[in-house]
């Protein structure tokens, strides 16, 4: 008789999606609840990065007290049920990240507010791409964040 493989150790499934069941990291369970959630890939404090995004939140006339900055590593990924369990977000800004980090099954119009899960979605390049592309830090800012943090015309932050 041939012996039965053992289907739960095998590799059906990568290890990194395991993620998607774990629970938050404590760093990030620590942090409060707050309307806008800021996901973006690593930079370094004091960075160009960081002045750019500190720059575009007070272009939105967002204060500290509004948003969460979650920064992602190369190749992290987080439970977006959870992030949104624990958050309770009314928009979320993507840059660098995508959709599928956070094990969400779906692609999100770049630049423009997305309506996912009830919640304001903009998707944008990273912030070392929003950069070296001033063209779409420019399109970022028309289409995505003036209307829903400044005019208020998109989604209701």
């Amino acid at each position: 008789m041939t012996e039965l493989p053992d289907i739960i150790s095998s590799p059906v499934i990568d290890r990194q999606w395991d993620s998607f069941w774990n629970e938050l990291p404590k760093a990030v369970r620590q942090l409060p609840e707050k309307q806008l959630l800021v996901l973006s890939q690593a930079y370094t404090d004091g960075s160009a990065e960081a002045i750019q995004l500190q720059k575009m939140l007070q272009a939105c006339t967002l204060t500290e007290s509004s948003y969460n900055i979650i920064q992602f590593q190369p190749a992290q990924h987080l439970p977006w049920h959870k992030l949104r369990d624990h958050f309770k977000p009314k928009a979320v800004l993507l840059l660098g990240i995508t959709p599928q980090q956070l094990g969400i099954a779906a692609m999100f119009r770049l630049f423009t507010p997305n309506n996912f899960d009830g919640i304001i979605w903009i998707a944008g390049l990273s912030l070392t791409e929003l950069e070296k592309q001033p063209e779409a830090k420019k399109q970022l800012w028309q289409n995505g964040l003036k209307p829903v943090f400044v005019d208020k015309t998109t989604g209701s932050f």
